[in-house]
């Protein structure tokens, strides 16, 4: 590899990392820890990092661009989703002033920049991020709670769950689909693994053992901004891209979607409404990666996730995760079925 790919190599890594770096990687291992303690956070962490760089080394660009022809607009409705949740989050833990020019600020930027300069936006936020872990963080690793709230055993049931998202959801992201196709090595997936990992170790060390309250740290606040506005706005350059040229109704709806979620945040926000969030991430949408490729009938697909939805209010909400066992014993079900009998299509290839 020439030195100029091996740059634009790592310059895809450092972009992968900052853009996955949501609001989930940076609230959810808190919650997993004051529930599960460090196990929480391990059970959390590993599918994460695992199934997201092994994107970049399963597909080849070609399978890669088969498999957003058959979504369809699923991928631009992933970007817009991320969008929101970012933009709720936004509203929830920023103050109103800094959420608002987090969203404004990262919508214009959508429109103006391209990879160059998302790639050099994402080593200033890899650096301020570093900079907030270094001068925050409170909380050694191996100083982690190694017990939580609730019995270790109930992550034998919720954590197929979370691992079934972070091997899912890479699928449908325009943003790991732009980096396979533009850097010059599959291998920026291996480098964003690890600056990813090293990205969720130092977020555990802003861990305090008191729930989130109103006094957030301003490492916490800064890093929150920096990363949500990368985030942000990485998406919303996807999902301005028209798949047919509907380019300039596609801003308008972009920005009322962002603008009416950082809005939501400010009056409707709790740990529960976060949690519930989720279940487009793990729910909504590895079903349907999984209904789309497998060519399940439409009012099957549908009926199993709305079927799933009690399961997930009471696994996530209520914490009686053995509820979580229906819908991924459903999901088995569904992909070991004949569905594909008598049907022609070129499978993706490994």
């Amino acid at each position: 590899m020439t030195r100029p790919a091996a740059a634009a190599t790592i310059g895809w890594g450092f972009f992968l990392s900052a853009s996955w770096t949501w609001c989930i990687g940076m609230f959810l291992p808190f919650v997993l820890m004051w529930q599960y303690g460090s196990v929480g956070f391990l059970a959390f962490a590993i599918p994460n990092v695992v199934g997201c760089a092994a994107f970049g080394y399963i597909l080849r660009r070609d399978d890669a661009r088969a498999l957003r022809e058959r979504l369809g607009g699923w991928t631009k409705g992933f970007s817009w989703a991320t969008i929101a949740f970012q933009a709720w989050f936004a509203g929830w833990m920023l103050p109103w002033e800094i959420g608002l020019a987090v969203v404004i600020g990262a919508l214009l930027l959508a429109r103006r920049w391209g990879s160059r300069e998302w790639i050099l936006a994402s080593l200033v936020a890899a650096a301020v991020t570093a900079g907030c872990i270094f001068d925050g963080g409170r909380t050694a690793l191996a100083s982690l709670p190694m017990q939580g709230s609730l019995p270790e055993a109930d992550l034998y049931f919720l954590a197929p769950v979370i691992a079934l998202g972070f091997l899912a959801c890479p699928y449908l992201d325009l943003t790991f689909h732009r980096a396979l196709e533009e850097s010059p090595s599959r291998h920026a997936f291996g480098i964003f693994g690890l600056l990813f990992a090293a990205t969720l170790a130092g977020i555990a060390t802003l861990w305090d053992p008191a729930p989130i309250s109103a006094a957030i740290p301003w490492a916490l606040t800064i890093l929150w901004a920096v990363q949500l506005m990368f985030t942000i706005g990485v998406h919303a350059r996807e999902g301005l891209t028209p798949l047919e040229g509907a380019r300039r109704s596609s801003r308008g709806a972009i920005l009322f979607l962002a603008l009416a979620a950082l809005a939501t945040g400010w009056v409707v926000h709790s740990e529960a409404v976060y949690l519930r969030w989720l279940g487009f991430y793990g729910l909504l949408f590895p079903f349907f990666l999984v209904f789309r490729l497998r060519s399940v009938p439409t009012l099957w697909g549908w009926g199993a996730i709305a079927a799933s939805l009690p399961c997930y209010e009471l696994g996530f909400i209520r914490h009686e995760t053995v509820w979580l066992s229906l819908p991924l014993a459903l999901l088995v079900v569904l992909l070991m079925a004949p569905l594909d009998k008598g049907r022609r299509k070129e499978p993706l290839r490994a």
